[in-house]
């Protein structure tokens, strides 16, 4: 959670937050030693931009404590991770550990931080 702020009902505890963390990071780097492995040039960019976007995600809600661009990282996001998922679709190893993740960051994230917006608003901009 974004320090100081105030909570959502969906707020997950810190020690849920590495595991989740964890369990992201074995799943792409799975998925890229995958593509890597089919010499798949298109899947492991995508993995790598799915990382990268990840990281200024991050940033962007804790590192800049800003509620307002980390929506909008998750939102952009969705790009390289909706890419990712394309082209990983015809691989079903890859595809089948990487549609729970993506499914968690439309169905969790983004109403998550979309909820705590409003509820820190001295943390917008």
């Amino acid at each position: 959670m974004v320090s100081g702020a105030c909570g959502t009902a969906l707020a997950v505890a810190h020690s849920g937050i590495v595991a989740i963390g964890g369990a992201y990071y074995l799943v792409l780097g799975y998925v890229l030693a995958r593509s890597v492995d089919r010499r798949d040039r298109r899947s492991t960019a995508c993995a790598l931009s799915v990382l990268v976007a990840n990281e200024a995600w991050n940033v962007a809600l804790f590192g800049r404590r800003s509620t307002r661009n980390g929506l909008l990282g998750a939102l952009a996001f969705l790009v390289p991770l909706g890419g990712l998922q394309l082209s990983v679709w015809r691989d079903p190893q890859s595809r089948c550990p990487l549609l729970p993740y993506t499914g968690c960051v439309i169905l969790y994230d983004i109403p998550w931080i979309y909820r705590l917006w409003p509820l820190n608003p001295e943390l917008a901009g």
